[in-house]
């Protein structure tokens, strides 16, 4: 894979260069950039595969790559800084990232990632979930890996998750997905986000979906879909102190 390195600060691009060089089989970085108008000149001359692309950088952050193409044919991995929330939004978003400093683990997994989703074209909608994702303090969209690809919804549409096996039912407020990824991980994904809360080893619920809580005969959930969701004994003092927190 070709690859080129987008980063407004030399040491940051030349320490990439040298641990993709040394570490790495199989990318080969034809060329440095310093800002993002370098970047896209380098982009239209040569076939690019892979772009390590920093964010924060003067005149026009990393986001404004993008502009300057209809249908981007690279991968892009995302190089920051950025705090825990915005780690969280990448996650959700299906974006990629390495955080600075960069270790070679994170390297090597990144690369293997971008090998197997090159040539699918949902970059454009990957790039402007993550950049809304970023805009604000509260995740507004999350990415679904379906058989064909990825689907992107808003997250307040979302009623709850549920476990099957390997798979989650994503039952959202108007259609419900089947999504080949265990509901621990999106447990992980959205554990910072306060409306949604892991009521039973099978359901991960949106708080703000809730439309009764009855506590007869052990605790229960309604949804707006009727569905009837059990709260675990060993979670409802938690989620009893979690619904009073959420609603001082």
């Amino acid at each position: 894979m070709k690859a080129l390195i987008v980063d407004d600060e030399s040491h940051a691009r030349s320490l990439l260069s040298n641990t993709i060089n040394e570490h790495l089989k199989g990318i080969e970085i034809i060329a440095e950039a310093e800002n993002v108008k370098e970047a896209v000149k380098i982009i239209n001359k040569n076939n690019i595969d892979l772009v390590f692309l920093d964010i924060e950088m003067p005149n026009e952050n990393g986001f404004a790559l993008f502009e300057y193409f209809d249908k981007p044919n690279f991968v892009t991995i995302f190089c920051t800084a950025y705090s825990e929330y915005a780690l969280q939004a990448f996650e959700v978003s299906a974006v990629d990232y390495l955080l600075k400093p960069v270790t070679i683990s994170k390297l090597q997994e990144a690369i293997e990632k971008a090998i197997k989703i090159k040539g699918q074209n949902q970059i454009l909608q990957s790039v402007s979930t993550l950049r809304d994702n970023l805009s604000v303090k509260q995740l507004q969209k999350i990415a679904l890996p379906l058989s064909d690809g990825l689907l992107f919804i808003k997250i307040d549409d979302i009623l709850y998750f549920e476990a099957d096996g390997s798979y989650t039912h994503v039952i959202t407020t108007k259609e419900k997905y089947l999504v080949c990824k265990k509901i621990k991980e999106f447990h992980e994904l959205l554990t910072n986000d306060s409306r949604f809360f892991r009521v039973h080893r099978s359901f991960l619920i949106n708080i703000q979906q809730i439309k009764k809580y009855s506590k007869k005969d052990g605790a229960t959930l309604v949804f707006e879909n009727n569905k009837v969701i059990p709260v675990a004994r060993e979670k409802k003092n938690e989620f009893d102190g979690y619904i009073g927190d959420i609603s001082v």
